[in-house]
């Protein structure tokens, strides 16, 4: 078949490889096997969405923000389509032809996306156990929407510099080349974005055990730096290798292997407890709230078989003033949720102590019976979405 100016692929193949001096290895069955495998774990990562979304009121669900990890589900689809192209697993030409729109806007745009969207996730996390501020107003969604501006922005200016400066198609070749400098100023941007990542993942080292995602973003960065680590090396180790089946390989299935596994990190735990351990698992989450001293600074639904779901409410520390808001998480400060510290004193009454029915202060003893046992301590009907 006719490739270009040269009368087949053969010939294509063997123009390239006096180009480049080295051996090229054609597109092949060991490409279609990438992409159906990388589209493969797309699918599976996809199935635990679906159920987590079917099973969404579901409360250690519903803690994992699955508004955010859907986001980071479509962000990383679009990564990889973008890489097929770029990663030189199709043949260049009629709809794959265009390099600055699959690069540019498909699969930088979205590997940006993708960490980006992690750090709202790690934000809203910072923001309210660390900065004790709900996550509404501008100085909530200002950081976020910062870096998804440094990223537009960035990929508008590449789209309008000149071909010779970022990315030129050479029909003739079916071939698309990257120049050097485009490459290092895309990965030190990619760098500086999982940087901020490990900087907030630290700064949550200390957020109590039940929302504690500490270990799991450590996890998660560890991922992000082989990936990124990888990706450098072989950008600048073999430049050419798009048309290597090896390395073009190694970077497609890597990439794609770390971002379904990242987002398995955070959401496929919950679900599967959902499916095999429903009740004794919420039981033991909600236990946490409790055993790990959760009840110094939260109040907590803590029934089991109510219709709306757990609410957590972040209290300042009670001795900066005598009448405290409470600002539940994902929500607007509610101005009539007040606690009188004073008036609990007079009864001699921690502030944290959860209160029965009768308004005699609970036991701070809590086992799993009276976990499954509780009613409902929080009186507002209110249904929080949390954002963590």
């Amino acid at each position: 078949m006719a490739a270009g100016k040269f009368g087949s692929e053969e010939e294509r193949i063997a123009a390239l490889e006096m180009m480049f001096q080295r051996k090229v290895d054609p597109v092949d069955h060991v490409d279609t096997i990438v992409i159906a495998l990388g589209s493969s774990m797309l699918g599976i990562t996809f199935l635990f969405l679906v159920v987590a979304w079917i099973k969404r009121s579901y409360r250690p669900i519903r803690a994992k923000n699955l508004s955010l990890t859907t986001c980071m589900f479509v962000t990383s689809v679009l990564w990889f389509v973008g890489e097929i192209p770029m990663d030189g697993h199709v043949i260049l030409k009629n709809a794959w032809s265009n390099c600055k729109f699959w690069n540019i806007w498909i699969r930088v745009l979205f590997c940006f996306a993708f960490s980006a969207v992690l750090f709202c996730r790690c934000y809203a996390l910072d923001r309210v156990f660390n900065q004790n501020k709900p996550t509404h107003g501008w100085a909530y969604y200002g950081p976020s929407i910062g870096m998804f501006a440094i990223i537009v922005i960035y990929s508008i200016v590449t789209q309008t510099m000149s071909d010779r400066l970022t990315l030129t198609y050479i029909k003739d070749y079916e071939l698309c080349t990257t120049t050097q400098g485009y490459i290092i100023v895309t990965l030190i941007l990619l760098w500086i974005n999982w940087l901020v990542i490990a900087v907030m993942t630290y700064r949550l080292r200390n957020i109590q055990s039940t929302f504690n995602e500490f270990y799991e973003l450590l996890i998660i960065c560890f991922l992000a730096t082989v990936a990124m680590v990888k990706t450098t090396v072989i950008h600048f180790v073999q430049p050419k290798y798009p048309y290597i089946s090896s390395y073009r390989v190694t970077e497609t299935l890597v990439n794609v292997i770390i971002s379904n596994a990242i987002i398995l990190i955070i959401i496929a735990h919950p679900v599967v407890m959902s499916v095999f351990r429903k009740n004794e698992y919420e039981r033991e989450w909600l236990l946490k709230l409790r055993t790990d001293g959760l009840q110094d600074m939260y109040e907590v639904n803590m029934n089991l078989h109510a219709d709306h779901p757990a609410q957590y409410s972040r209290m300042p520390n009670v001795t900066d003033s005598s009448k405290i808001e409470k600002t539940t998480l994902g929500l607007t400060p509610n101005s009539n949720h007040f606690i009188d510290i004073r008036a609990l004193e007079n009864k001699n009454i921690a502030p944290s102590s959860p209160r029965s029915e009768n308004g005699r202060p609970r036991s701070q003893h809590c086992d799993a019976h009276s976990v499954d046992s509780m009613d409902n301590i929080s009186s507002d009907p209110v249904n929080p979405r949390l954002i963590l």
